[in-house]
């Protein structure tokens, strides 16, 4: 089905985007040395996330986020606290989340995808009013965008919500 396979290509593409330029630490420059450390993590926490081991995912997606902080590995962060019950954890990795696409979106106002990663973390964080809303603003800043137009339909946007693996990410 065309709607799920958009919620699992938006919420996988935010968990699966380690260490994308654009998303680091805004202030500081990240030494080289950090960013290895960082992507070699990330890459132990995906084969976690693949094996269903939240707890262990958890733990490496924290230690990523203190080197090479983006807002990808906010999100998956995220995900594997909301996996693990840990619903105020989620809410601060997700809202984190959000201000790093808000200052990506800032930095290169020209780029969709940092508006799509808010859009889709307010809905995670369950602010599907706020989410509805920046999906009007961004559809008139991004006409011809096709994951803009699918999102902007409201059958869309609300099967987004109902797909089972949108939602097992969800607060």
């Amino acid at each position: 089905m065309k709607t799920t396979r958009t919620a699992v290509v938006l919420v996988g593409a935010l968990a699966l985007g380690w260490l994308a330029p654009g998303c680091s630490k805004p202030r500081e420059k990240i030494s080289e040395r950090d960013r290895k450390e960082a992507a070699m993590l990330a890459s132990e926490a995906q084969f976690a996330i693949n094996l269903r081991e939240w707890a262990r995912a958890e733990g490496l997606l924290a230690r990523t986020v203190k080197l090479a902080p983006n807002a990808d590995t906010w999100v998956a962060l995220g995900s594997s606290r909301v996996r693990l019950g840990n619903k105020a954890g989620a809410r601060e990795a997700y809202q984190q989340a959000l201000r790093a696409f808000e200052d990506e979106a800032a930095v290169d106002e020209k780029r969709v995808e940092p508006w799509l990663g808010q859009i889709t973390v307010l809905a995670l964080l369950g602010k599907t009013d706020a989410s509805r809303a920046l999906v009007a603003k961004v559809a008139k800043r991004f006409p011809n965008d096709s994951r803009v137009k699918n999102l902007a339909d409201p059958k869309q946007f609300e099967a987004m919500l109902a797909d089972p693996g949108f939602r097992e990410n969800a607060l």
